[in-house]
């Protein structure tokens, strides 16, 4: 592809390289397009390419490579504020959330780090003006991601009661987390009352109701509500099935298909994806996927067929 030569033309391209399906592909050409804009000589360019370059990181098997622009975003609004439009400052903070929770699939961060990283989310929150809600949201992330129950519960009930602005999670997405905590506390009934308006589609959003459907599939099997986890299975499938970053919601219905007797269904589901055995870029949905892998390996096993082989990694016979 050509080098482009002016703003204009670098704002089709991030355009064009957004509409591409998320990977390695897309990822290659947002690094391109930064260099390009960095040849350009203005300030802008340089910000808009960067935003672009974490958005695709962000929703791609490299999520780790997402916070290097973040950091240099940051560092650039520090320096000369006045170079961001209102756009991008809304952006950057809007992706400050991205990176607190980001960190929580990344187990080479310490606590430490995600601690400071709240208090500096805050900080700059409430300098700009924006509603703590956001920073409760993510506070009651890393809580619940470290088993802090009780800081979990205080930070919960701080999200809610905050006051929305335009830092706020959408209603989809901020449902999907409210009603994840439900099944965590053991309240499986409550957590499909919370995500219902997904489920029904009166909220929706890039991502949503792909991971709703994928997490209300055990709940619902708890319940003895086949049927509907059934249904699901089948139109949550559909969503998450060409959507890379996605592993950990594909993982969940390798799960129900494992645990409902549709061991055959979930090899199939295996083989569609051989890259995510082996993908780095978010080590905690991988821990997923290998966790229920593991579950379907002890079923095959259970039922006799234990020599039989199975997909796995591109290249290497299992």
């Amino acid at each position: 592809m050509t080098s482009v030569t002016g703003l204009d033309e670098l704002r089709r391209a991030i355009a064009e390289n957004g509409e591409r399906p998320e990977g390695p592909a897309r990822n290659a050409r947002a690094e391109q397009l930064l260099a390009d804009a960095e040849s350009l000589g203005l300030p802008l360019a340089v910000i808009e390419a960067l935003g672009h370059q974490l958005i695709v990181y962000n929703y791609s098997s490299e999520k780790d490579k997402a916070f290097v622009p973040f950091a240099r975003l940051l560092r650039m609004w520090d320096e000369r504020p006045e170079d961001f439009d209102a756009y991008e400052t809304h952006s950057l903070f809007w992706r400050f959330k991205w990176m607190s929770t980001g960190m929580l699939g990344q187990p080479h961060i310490p606590l430490d780090a995600m601690e400071n990283w709240l208090e500096e989310m805050e900080r700059r929150y409430r300098l700009a003006g924006h509603s703590e809600r956001a920073v409760r949201s993510c506070e009651f992330h890393v809580a619940s991601h470290v088993g802090d129950l009780e800081r979990a519960e205080v930070a919960y009930a701080a999200w809610l009661s905050a006051d929305r602005d335009r830092m706020a999670d959408c209603y989809a997405c901020e449902l999907q987390g409210q009603g994840w905590w439900q099944v965590i506390r053991g309240r499986d009934e409550e957590a499909l009352e919370v995500w219902a308006p997904v489920l029904e589609g009166r909220f929706t959003c890039a991502h949503e109701p792909h991971n709703v459907l994928a997490s209300s599939l055990l709940p619902l099997l708890r319940l003895g509500r086949l049927g509907e986890a059934k249904a699901n299975h089948l139109r949550g499938f559909r969503l998450v099935r060409a959507t890379e970053s996605m592993r950990a919601s594909y993982a969940e219905h390798v799960e129900f298909c494992a645990l409902t007797g549709n061991e055959a269904r979930a090899l199939e589901l295996l083989a569609q994806r051989p890259a995510y055995f082996t993908d780095d870029g978010h080590p905690s949905s991988k821990k997923d996927y290998l966790a229920v892998t593991a579950l379907l390996m002890d079923r095959l096993v259970a039922l006799g067929m234990g020599d039989r082989q199975v997909p796995g990694p591109a290249g290497r016979d299992w």
